[in-house]
């Protein structure tokens, strides 16, 4: 199995185990991560020896979704007509939940405290969600000034168009039960 700097792949038998580790950020997401993350998920996609994937954050967080302090660094929107700079981030990010929700192999994700934004996504990328009784579930990129477009498409396949316009509009976060 790879190294990777900001995720542990490693496999149990027929189990593969990807722990996000980045505690000291409760695993936020940052463009490396999500390269990471994407080269993580094709290679168990093609791993004929794997028989399900397990995910989950390393130090009580899922993920805490996109590294805001990263985010503060973003260069500013782009004049008429310029390429926007944040395209390439973006589109890695679509990616990386694109070959998520690709993989063949059955994926369980084990969420534990937070689970936001990319968190989220991840999460309603995967066949199956375990919670534990501290995990909690909410879309903070709007009240930051994001669309949250790449996981928009999976929270409302998973959770459903009310459900997903609450959070978008104002709901502070979900407990438990709604995936």
């Amino acid at each position: 199995m790879a190294d990777y700097a900001n995720i542990t792949l490693t496999r149990d038998g027929a189990l593969t185990r990807l722990t996000l580790n980045r505690p000291e950020r409760r695993n936020a997401l940052t463009q490396e991560m999500m390269v990471e993350l994407e080269d993580a998920f094709k290679s168990v996609a093609g791993d004929d020896r794997c028989r399900a994937l397990i995910l989950r954050g390393a130090g009580g967080h899922f993920s805490a979704g996109g590294d805001l302090s990263v985010m503060a660094t973003m260069p500013p929107q782009p004049a008429d007509g310029a390429t926007d700079p944040m395209f390439a981030s973006y589109r890695q990010f679509g990616d990386a939940l694109t070959a998520l929700n690709a993989v063949p192999q059955p994926t369980v994700a084990v969420v534990e405290g937070t689970a936001v934004g990319g968190g989220f996504g991840m999460a309603c990328c995967s066949d199956v969600v375990i919670l534990h009784e501290s995990a909690r579930f909410g879309l903070p990129e709007p009240k930051a000034g994001f669309i949250p477009s790449q996981i928009l498409p999976f929270i409302v396949r998973r959770i459903g168009e009310g459900a997903t316009r609450d959070l978008c509009h104002g709901a502070r976060d979900r407990r438990g039960g709604g995936l």
